[in-house]
């Protein structure tokens, strides 16, 4: 049965797609039945509700993570991640600063506290604003299309191996740097195996793939994905590139 379905963050982005990937390079680990959503698999859903089945498979969590954003080879930011049924959270330091997305009924607000202060609600206006110099921006945290509507199934396709649903999502209030989302969710798992942000001009700006996945204590998890920003009128032209990873399960 259907319940409160959050949206996922950047981490949850494909972070919890348990089943789509073993670790090293993509190998599957054994198989399962497609994924299914209020009684139907997700061959016979419509764009809407298999955007509801990736945003549901993320409600049964309640696991704390350590990970890293790395950019090249000298920067690298640690995080401490917080998977609760009701709320994604991201901890980083120096400056403290966390950033916490609540998911209750069917929704979500993005709220921001800084150096100890009371969280806020970030402004629409930082929602294409990278975090702490990664490729990584408020609106890929919030996820925000997962609950954008008028959602368009393309095609399906193989990616990486994995049956897969294209997506293509237009965002209807123009906030943020993404005026439409494609998005890849793999039939088995009902996780997000790619994305590409683009803008106005219907050019990609900035692009999001499952590399691996690990499994941490009893749950499979995607554990590395790498994020770039992509120039051009195909985004063949690479800007710049940060990796994602999930290292290790916290208190």
């Amino acid at each position: 049965m259907f319940r409160s379905a959050p949206v996922l963050g950047l981490c949850l982005l494909f972070l919890t797609a348990p089943r789509a990937f073993s670790q090293g390079g993509g190998s599957e680990v054994p198989p399962v039945d497609e994924s299914s959503f209020a009684g139907k698999p997700i061959s016979e859903l419509n764009a809407d509700e298999v955007l509801q089945l990736v945003r549901y498979s993320y409600t049964t969590y309640n696991r704390n993570f350590t990970g890293e954003l790395r950019m090249g080879v000298t920067k690298k930011v640690g995080f401490h991640l917080g998977l609760k049924p009701d709320s994604i959270s991201y901890l980083f330091d120096d400056p403290a600063q966390i950033i916490f997305l609540e998911t209750k009924n069917r929704s979500f607000t993005l709220l921001e506290g800084i150096g100890g202060a009371p969280m806020k609600p970030v402004s629409p206006s930082k929602f294409d604003e990278k975090i702490r110099g990664t490729d990584v921006t408020y609106d890929d945290l919030s996820m925000r299309f997962l609950y954008w509507p008028n959602a368009k199934i393309v095609r399906e396709e193989k990616l990486k191996g994995r049956n897969c649903i294209l997506l293509s999502v237009p965002n209807p209030d123009g906030a943020g740097a993404y005026a439409s989302v494609d998005v890849w969710i793999d039939k088995m798992s009902g996780g997000m195996v790619k994305m590409i942000g683009r803008d106005k001009g219907d050019r990609p700006i900035r692009r999001f793939e499952v590399l691996s996945g690990k499994k941490f204590d009893d749950v499979w998890m995607v554990n590395h994905i790498r994020i770039e920003t992509v120039t051009g009128p195909s985004g063949s032209t690479l800007v710049s590139s940060t990796n994602l990873k999930i290292q290790a399960t916290a208190p």
